[in-house]
């Protein structure tokens, strides 16, 4: 691609985002978001996961999220597997009020990313990285849960988000996070994966209560 194409293409994605950011502020005032419960009351039992802890973010970390709604736990099962569960729920993805992306916020907090995969469990999609920082290494897995669609690429969720506005009246949606921690060992990431993507498939039929179709 030559320089003229890539500064045409630039220009363009810049001009969407601007037009994209607009048209979300507007579209806002519309809001009709269905009935749903309250993370909350997310099940602290899913088959034989179980709830082991559950965190609270900081005022800080609070605003920075922006998040109408926002689950932090700790899940264990019978194996001794761990996996952390991060929820957070915006019920109009407002100006300054968006999803914020794994893609900014773990390199923010020093962990760096590699190995990326895509996962289809069904109709969901789901990204999949190795992330590290100061000698851990973990495994984390991530997608944009909303409005009936669970979608991994950041970029289409937002397309949805604009079509659903115009058609729906709503940009409600989650990002959904799941960690899995990674012992030593040559096939560390292996049992690693295996138990993360266990994991989220106990935790999508779950969603629809909480995160509306």
């Amino acid at each position: 691609m030559t320089a003229r194409w890539r500064y045409v293409l630039m220009l363009s994605v810049l001009l969407l985002t601007a037009g994209v950011t607009q048209f979300l502020t507007r579209a806002s005032d519309r809001e009709r978001v269905p009935a749903h419960a309250a993370l909350v009351e997310f099940p602290a039992q899913l088959d034989f996961w179980r709830q082991v802890d559950a965190q609270t973010l900081g005022a800080g970390q609070l605003r920075e999220l922006r998040a109408d709604d926002y689950l932090s736990r700790t899940y264990a099962n019978d194996r001794g597997a761990l996996a952390y569960l991060f929820i957070a729920y915006y019920a109009s993805q407002r100006h300054r009020q968006t999803i914020h992306s794994p893609q900014n916020c773990m390199p923010g907090s020093g962990w760096t990313m590699s190995g990326h995969r895509l996962h289809r469990l069904g109709n969901a999609a789901l990204n999949e990285y190795l992330i590290e920082k100061d000698g851990a290494r973990m495994l984390a897995f991530y997608w944009y849960h909303g409005r009936g669609r669970a979608v991994a690429s950041e970029y289409w969720a937002r397309w949805r988000t604009i079509e659903d506005a115009a058609l729906r009246g709503r940009t409600d949606g989650a990002l959904i996070r799941v960690v899995v921690p990674m012992a030593k060992g040559d096939d560390a990431d292996v049992v690693a994966r295996a138990a993360g993507l266990d994991f989220v498939q106990r935790v999508l039929p779950s969603l629809s209560s909480f995160i509306p179709d």
